[in-house]
């Protein structure tokens, strides 16, 4: 006679197996509180970067909290801080650009299809003073722009393209090999041993509560010469 098998938990661990009539995506009227908004109006990028943010830095409190995972948990922590940078950049240079009357080139887009923080800094900073001028007010101070380069600079030295703590290793292509031959190597450097979790999560909520002010800023002075324009508009 067969042993009877327990089908409510998997042959691999003690969740029940997948089955196919399981739904994924979509609400639960009993537990309610759980269902998530998916935004479809209004600035509906802001939950995705402040959903990252979020995300890294509960799962960084909960590492400082409990002492433990430190070693699995600074994968997803670095990638989701950096992740929410890079998109909030992005949305700088957007705004700034438009405050500017540049608008976004096709270069521009291309440009932002990428994932270097030293490249998008670039093409963010020399906007922000001009932008300051057609306001009226001081531009930013030099020393913070400065702790900005250096921030960054410190990420691109480990993670260049969004993908080192993302991936345990990278694609490169092979020394003195045939055409198209690739290898894969360890994503992160070996000189890169240990990160203080409490250290950069604390640093990186400085960088990211600037970041967002100057965007917030921008977007409502966009917001605000938009609604004056159709207000002008209107009355013709």
């Amino acid at each position: 006679m067969s042993k009877k098998v327990d089908r409510t938990e998997s042959i691999f661990g003690k969740s029940a197996p997948p089955r196919a009539t399981d739904i994924l995506f979509g609400g639960d009227r009993e537990d309610w509180q759980s269902n998530a908004c998916i935004s479809h109006w209004g600035e509906f990028g802001h939950a995705y970067k402040s959903g990252f943010r979020k995300a890294a830095l509960q799962l960084a409190v909960e590492v400082c909290n409990s002492s433990s995972d430190q070693d699995l948990l600074i994968y997803p922590i670095v990638y989701l801080y950096r992740h929410h940078i890079e998109l909030v950049l992005k949305d700088i240079f957007r705004s700034a650009s438009m405050l500017l009357g540049h608008g976004v080139t096709a270069k521009d887009e291309n440009d932002l299809g990428k994932h270097d923080l030293t490249s998008l800094w670039d093409m963010v900073r020399p906007l922000l003073k001009p932008v300051c001028d057609i306001h009226g007010v001081d531009g930013l101070p030099d020393e913070d722009f400065d702790a900005i380069a250096s921030y960054i600079a410190q990420i691109h030295d480990h993670d260049p393209d969004g993908q080192r703590f993302r991936y345990a290793t990278v694609k490169r292509k092979k020394a003195n090999a045939p055409k198209g031959a690739i290898e894969h190597r360890r994503s992160l450097g070996p000189d890169l041993k240990l990160i203080n979790i409490r250290v950069f999560a604390t640093n990186l909520e400085k960088l990211a509560d600037y970041l967002d002010g100057l965007e917030i800023w921008l977007a409502d002075s966009l917001e605000i010469r938009f609604t004056a324009e159709r207000d002008a508009s209107a009355a013709q």
